[in-house]
């Protein structure tokens, strides 16, 4: 494990495993039970801080592997695993601007469902190719978020005084626990598939999709729900699912992509001891609040 890492001891491993760069060209991030490592040579190195993040590191790595033996996709390649649980991999090479393409996207609607189309496709494979007895026994019945309802009910008064969106945002959640998913639809999603986790092109096309580390044999409903921005409009999602729903011969509840998308209510709560003007998640109180509001909008017609 690597409870500590700094510039010293990843460039002296990652010499060892043969990609020798200095220490001052690595660039490291904290995330959550591991390390990134950035290398200037489009790749990427993970490094665990605990058991726990070797175990999420270990899963991703699987989860990758079985993409790049199904799908056409691209997603990050494996370079090397070591026995002290690190690995380096090749980026999926492009641009990733999730704020301006998010932003571009909201006054494009060409733009938009373009998009939309390429993850639509994405889906149609990453749901259909990978199996139950594929991730059977390993990989997790559940996505990372949102939080319980015990959870956000006890942070979301430390963001906002507004009772009666507090009591509309907890009912959000208790009715996201009380859904049944049907094992039919269960698939491989990727759990948090949105702009940010996308490589582009110069010419705006999808190059792959990266960050699996929230994977699991889930909803496949939750992987649209991202798709869903704060706009009258349904461009991106239209697109998607109508490439999707016809290729895997079922049609998708959009109700529930709403729903899912309104558990952002998780990331209102995530801000609990955050200053006001502070952001969090990438976003500020107002993004987040108006975010809410408007999953709740869509809810409520």
């Amino acid at each position: 494990m690597y409870a500590v890492l700094t510039p010293a001891t990843a460039c002296r491993a990652l010499r060892e495993a043969g990609f020798p760069h200095p220490a001052e060209a690595l660039h490291i991030d904290a995330r959550e039970e591991r390390w990134a490592v950035t290398l200037p040579d489009g790749h990427i190195a993970w490094f665990p801080a605990s058991e726990a993040g070797a175990t999420r590191i270990a899963v991703e790595r699987r989860v990758l592997s079985l993409l790049a033996k199904r799908c056409s996709f691209r997603v990050p390649e494996m370079l090397f695993v070591s026995n002290s649980g690190f690995d380096v991999r090749r980026m999926v090479p492009g641009r990733c601007d999730p704020w301006g393409l998010y932003r571009r996207c909201q006054a494009d609607r060409r733009l938009a469902r373009k998009i939309g189309r390429a993850i639509g496709q994405i889906l149609v494979e990453q749901h259909t190719r990978i199996v139950e007895a594929d991730a059977t026994g390993w990989l997790r019945e559940r996505v990372p978020w949102p939080e319980t309802s015990t959870w956000i009910s006890e942070r979301l008064p430390r963001v906002i005084d507004d009772r009666g969106l507090i009591r509309a945002l907890t009912g959000v959640i208790d009715e996201y626990e009380g859904m049944a998913v049907d094992a039919a639809d269960r698939a491989l999603v990727h759990g948090d598939l949105g702009l940010h986790n996308l490589a582009l092109d110069q010419a705006d096309a999808v190059n792959g999709v990266f960050d699996y580390d929230g994977a699991a044999w889930a909803d496949r409903h939750h992987d649209f729900r991202y798709l869903l921005f704060d706009v009258g409009r349904e461009d991106m999602l239209d697109a998607a699912l109508r490439i999707y729903e016809p290729a895997v011969e079922r049609s998708l509840d959009r109700n529930r992509i709403r729903l899912y998308n309104a558990c952002a209510t998780t990331f209102l709560a995530f801000r609990a001891g955050v200053p006001l003007e502070q952001k969090s998640c990438g976003r500020t109180l107002v993004e987040d609040l108006q975010w809410v509001r408007t999953a709740l909008a869509k809810l409520a017609n």
